[in-house]
Parts: C-alpha cells; sequence; structure tokens
C-alpha cells in the first residue's frame, strides 16, 4: 500500500456507502455498504452492512449485522450479533458471540464461539465452543477440542435470527484432534488421543490412541482402540 492510502479513513455515519480500496481504518456506525474488496488496518462495525467483496485487516470488531460476500481475512477478530461471510475466514483469533455462518473454511490458531454456528471445514489449534441451538459444521480439527451445551439463556435476541433450527446440539461428519471434550454432539468419525464424550451425544466411530470416557448417556457404536 502506498504512504497516502494508508493515511485514509473511511467513516460511515448514518447510512451511506462507499467502494472498496485501502485505508488505514473503516468504521461504520449505522447502516453502511462498501462495493469491492477493502484493505485496512482496523475494521469497526456498530450497526449493519454489507460488503460486496472481501476484507482484509489487522483487526475487524463486529457489532451487529454484516454480511460479507468474500472472505474474511483478519488476525484478530470478535463477533458481537450476526455475520454471514460467504467465502473463507482465516486468521489467529477469532471470537464469536451470538450467530455466524462461514459458507466455506475456518482457519485460525485459536476459536472461541459462544452462539449458533454453521461453519464448511474448522481447522484451530485450540477450538472451544459454547453451543446455542442447532450447530452444523462439515469437519472439525484441532489439538484441544471442547464442545460444550449452553448454561442459561444468554444472547436470546441474536439467536432469533438465523434459521439454524433449534435445540443446543452440534452436528458434524468428522472431529479430530488431541484432546477432545463433546458435548450434545452428533458425529460421524471422531478421532484423538485423548477422547471424553459427555452427555447427549451420538458418535459413529470413535478411534483413540489413549483415553475413552463415555457418559452413560451417550450412544457410541463402535470404538476402537489404534
Amino acid at each position: 500500500m502506498h504512504t497516502a492510502e494508508l493515511k485514509r479513513k473511511l467513516m460511515i455515519s448514518g447510512i451511506g456507502s462507499s467502494n472498496g480500496g485501502s485505508f488505514r481504518t473503516v468504521k461504520i456506525d449505522g447502516i453502511g455498504r462498501l462495493e469491492g474488496d477493502v484493505i485496512c488496518s482496523d475494521f469497526t462495525l456498530n450497526g449493519r452492512a454489507e460488503v460486496n467483496g472481501s476484507i482484509i485487516s489487522e483487526t475487524a470488531e463486529l457489532h451487529g449485522t454484516l454480511t460479507i460476500q468474500g472472505n474474511l481475512k483478519a488476525k484478530r477478530t470478535r463477533i458481537h450479533g450476526k455475520v454471514k461471510i460467504e467465502g473463507n475466514y482465516a486468521g489467529e483469533s477469532l471470537e464469536i458471540n451470538g450467530a455466524s455462518i462461514i459458507t466455506g473454511n475456518c482457519e485460525a490458531e485459536k476459536f472461541n464461539a459462544n452462539g449458533k454456528l454453521q461453519v464448511g471445514a474448522l481447522n484451530a489449534d485450540t477450538i472451544l465452543v459454547t453451543l446455542h441451538g442447532h450447530c452444523k459444521i462439515s469437519e472439525i480439527g484441532g489439538e484441544r477440542i471442547q464442545i460444550r451445551k449452553q448454561r442459561g439463556i444468554g444472547l436470546a435476541s441474536w439467536l432469533k435470527i438465523l434459521p439454524l433450527g433449534i435445540g443446543n446440539h452440534l452436528t458434524v461428519q468428522t472431529i479430530e484432534g488431541d484432546h477432545i471434550y463433546l458435548e450434545y454432539t452428533t458425529a460421524d468419525v471422531v478421532r484423538g488421543a485423548d477422547i471424553t464424550i459427555g452427555p447427549g451425544c451420538e458418535i459413529g466411530l470413535i478411534e483413540y490412541t489413549a483415553k475413552l470416557e463415555q457418559d452413560k448417556q451417550s450412544k457410541v457404536k463402535r470404538s476402537e482402540k489404534v
């Protein structure tokens, strides 16, 4: 980026729209629409926005509702509300409080979600998910994976806005990791070293190398130490 571009700021207050481009900061307070890819150091949303392109940013602070027609790439992203990414997500840290759809794949070092999720393949070193409603992820891979059911009724206002079904539950095809703890999860295959199956799970096949613990309320068709 040129020095002149780094000094530019994009601010939308109220209702407005703009072309994409390279900016130092992008801030939307209200309702905004961006046409094209956006490259910046800091992307902040307070309200509702649509980006007809991709976002590349050092940080993304998203409060409200955002639709991205392309990809989102940011070192650190925090979502409070509803975000839909038509492409892929890539970054170091992704924190979700609310409801998110990532049509493509999600890659991060740390993934911490508290809400409703619909994701393609999810890969991260540490994955912590607290389920709100019916969540769906095609594949999960990581070192430490923890899936838990929400205790309580938080985030009720956000959780009504995505048609992902009801009931705190995760549906996934395969889960692979070193240390895995699962609750209220339906999976075809779970592979790992230390695996703990908590309540409310239905698993087709478990392959483990070190230790397996299973709650009596959960169903496992077959388990093998490999």
